[in-house]
């Protein structure tokens, strides 16, 4: 299939190739790129609405100012794509391989991670509010000033990540296995107050 030049609703992309291509400009509403070969693939200002990427081979893409709106990743190949102030709002990653991943700014309020493996991964700054994290291997992961507002951290591993300055307002530090994590010392004291220490 040809690489479309106008905007796309409803189409099946279902085992496209459009490995090393360039996409700048175009909106995909209800696609199907389901084992789609993505590898290598540009896109500039582009959106993805409530499209399904199901199998799809995306490993060393590059996605810049790019929307994924609630879409859906499962068993998605990720490896070395990059996404530059990208939007993926309310979309849903399963058992998806991220391994070397890029991430620069960009909002990923209401994604679901549960269980991803982001081991190592550099997130500094990205907007990760209301997001699911659950049971995700967030070890050595730098969360540097992002915001973590109302995020689920429930079971994720956390040993050796980096959430100084991160926005953690609402965040229960109770139910979190704080171990080897970094914090500054305004988050150091919210936990202590979670934990019941009275200070002074």
């Amino acid at each position: 299939m040809t690489l479309p030049s106008t905007d796309q609703t409803g189409v099946d992309f279902a085992r496209v190739d459009w490995g090393e291509e360039t996409l700048h400009g175009i909106r995909f509403a209800d696609c199907r790129f389901t084992d789609a070969r993505l590898v290598e693939l540009n896109t500039r200002s582009c959106v993805f609405e409530n499209c399904d990427f199901t199998g799809a081979r995306l490993a060393s893409s590059r996605h810049e100012s790019t929307a994924f709106l609630h879409c859906r990743f499962q068993r998605s190949v990720l490896w070395v794509a990059e996404f530059v102030q990208c939007k993926l709002t309310g979309s849903e990653f399963v058992n998806a391989e991220f391994s070397a991943v890029t991430v620069r700014g960009g909002d990923w309020s209401w994604v679901s991670l549960r269980g991803v493996d982001l081991h190592g991964l550099d997130l500094q700054g990205l907007k990760l509010a209301s997001a699911d994290l659950s049971d995700a291997d967030l070890r050595e992961t730098d969360l540097r000033g992002c915001d973590l507002d109302h995020v689920r951290l429930t079971g994720a591993r956390l040993a050796g990540a980096d959430l100084r300055g991160a926005q953690t307002g609402e965040l229960d530090w109770r139910e979190l296995n704080l171990s080897g994590v970094r914090v500054d010392l305004e988050q150091a004291l919210a936990i202590a107050a979670a934990q019941g220490v009275r200070i002074g």
